[in-house]
């Protein structure tokens, strides 16, 4: 099943804390992080009902810096999400400068269903996640990440209390 049909990602502000917060953290010793968000389609709106932010590793190299999420770390997650009835509907992740969705971002996402959202944070997420700066991208077939106009995305994702 895909998410191509779904035309709004529903997302209780709750969930947004416990991500925001890690990639904060990780910032702050100028590392990306990478934090998800699980939960069911219903029609054509994904419920978005637990966030998780994986095991992962963070590398700072000459060319930049990137973060990687281990095959079994994938695996745990996986087996969650089959015992949880949840699929993977967002990745976030952050970039030190600028939001934009990398070759590398392009390349190796976690999201990998058709329909899938990727949102992009700035300057380490300093700022709340969906403040200006932000950028969104849609996994669109054949399997290419197509950017989200800001006010496409601002319909896109609806944040509730």
């Amino acid at each position: 099943m895909t998410l191509v049909g779904v035309e709004r990602f529903v997302v209780p502000r709750s969930l947004i804390k416990a991500g925001e917060a890690a990639i904060r953290r990780a910032g702050r010793r100028g590392n990306e992080c990478f934090a998800l968000w699980s939960g069911v389609i219903d029609g054509a709106t994904f419920r978005v009902l637990t966030s998780h932010v994986p095991r992962q590793t963070a590398f700072q190299l000459e060319s930049g810096v990137c973060v990687r999420v281990d095959g079994s770390e994938l695996h745990r997650l996986n087996v969650w999400l089959f015992e949880a009835g949840q699929r993977l509907g967002v990745q976030i992740h952050s970039h030190p400068t600028d939001a934009y969705h990398s070759d590398t971002d392009d390349a190796f996402p976690i999201i990998t269903t058709l329909g899938g959202l990727s949102i992009v944070v700035p300057w380490f997420g300093a700022e709340p996640w969906f403040s200006p700066g932000t950028a969104a991208y849609r996994l669109q077939p054949p399997s290419r990440w197509r950017e989200v106009p800001d006010p496409d995305f601002r319909r896109l994702v609806e944040l509730t209390d």
